[in-house]
């Protein structure tokens, strides 16, 4: 499939939550999605998005939520302004709470997992990035020197480096093993908000990233070689960004409420289309090529074909 969407149908949720959706993610299966806001964690049924049941978190801000590859845990983070970053692990399916810690002294923007599921990187605006042991909670390693929050952490394949990304405007390539920074990148003239690698057909080659910044564009990595090696401007500041599963196409979420559709190799725009009204904060691409896209005001909305 090399595009990804061309023209868009919409469907509204039924669910009432008032806070924004700030973080999306499907269930393994695919057949349910669990959603995030200040309003707590819910699960849906897809596609028909018709509510499931509640996850007891005590989190007063989800900012992101990951399965983990294995699919047999749910990772929600968050937490409380200058008090504390937390990360929830919950059992799946039976939503069983496994672990709450407080690995950090503000909170968790973003979280990524090892392919083995074995470890959970974590980025918090306390300016740090840390790997935690996913069964005991332990802290393995911290990464410091980001001068301000940290927005976005991502492992590249093989699980043997991190790239980060935030507020300092910066994205940093780190040694997973020794904690050493291997490159600092600094192409971007606002707060780096999200990163997204491209899966990888040929993993000879070095691996390509892409990242968003509040300078409204759209740039792509060679981050292991420290090459930026493109970049798309876009007409607002995106929200959220990720690849298509063949890696044809960037998808990015904007603050105005849009879906634009990047091909990575030209930059050009494929397609631009308003989905939500106001802020798209966050989506997440199901199996079938389409999105659901979380917006203001509890806005959960279903894009496809």
């Amino acid at each position: 499939m090399r595009t990804l969407l061309c023209c868009f149908l919409y469907s509204l949720s039924a669910i009432a939550i008032e806070p924004p959706i700030t973080a999306i993610a499907f269930a393994p299966d695919g057949k349910s999605v669990v959603v995030g806001s200040q309003a707590g964690v819910k699960i849906l049924t897809w596609p028909d998005l018709k509510f499931d049941r509640a996850i007891s978190t005590e989190l007063a801000n989800v900012h992101d939520i990951a399965f983990s590859p294995d699919g047999v845990k749910l990772a929600v983070v968050g937490g409380s302004p200058a008090e504390k970053g937390t990360i929830e692990l919950w059992q799946w399916p039976d939503g069983k709470l496994q672990r709450r810690f407080n690995p950090h002294k503000d909170v968790i923007h973003s979280l990524a997992w090892t392919a083995d599921s074995r470890t959970i990187a974590t980025a918090s605006a306390d300016q740090l990035v840390k790997l935690h042991d996913a069964t005991t909670g332990k802290t393995k390693i911290a990464f410091e020197g980001h001068s301000r929050g940290v927005l976005a952490v991502v492992f590249l394949p093989g699980d043997k480096e991190v790239v980060t990304a935030g507020s300092d405007e910066t994205l940093r390539l780190w040694d997973c093993a020794t904690g050493k920074l291997e490159r600092n990148l600094s192409n971007h003239t606002r707060a780096v908000t999200g990163l997204a690698v491209r899966p990888a057909s040929d993993r000879s080659e070095s691996p390509y990233l892409a990242s968003i910044a509040d300078d409204r564009t759209v740039r792509i990595w060679q981050p292991t070689l420290g090459r930026m090696v493109r970049f798309a401007r876009v007409a607002s500041e995106p929200r959220a960004i990720a690849w298509s599963r063949d890696g044809a196409s960037i998808v990015v979420a904007c603050k105005d409420g849009a879906i634009r559709v990047i091909d990575p190799d030209s930059v050009e725009m494929r397609a631009t289309v308003p989905v939500v009204d106001g802020i798209a904060y966050s989506f997440v691409i199901a199996g079938d090529g389409s999105l659901l896209v979380g917006g203001r005001d509890g806005q959960l909305k279903r894009a496809k074909k």
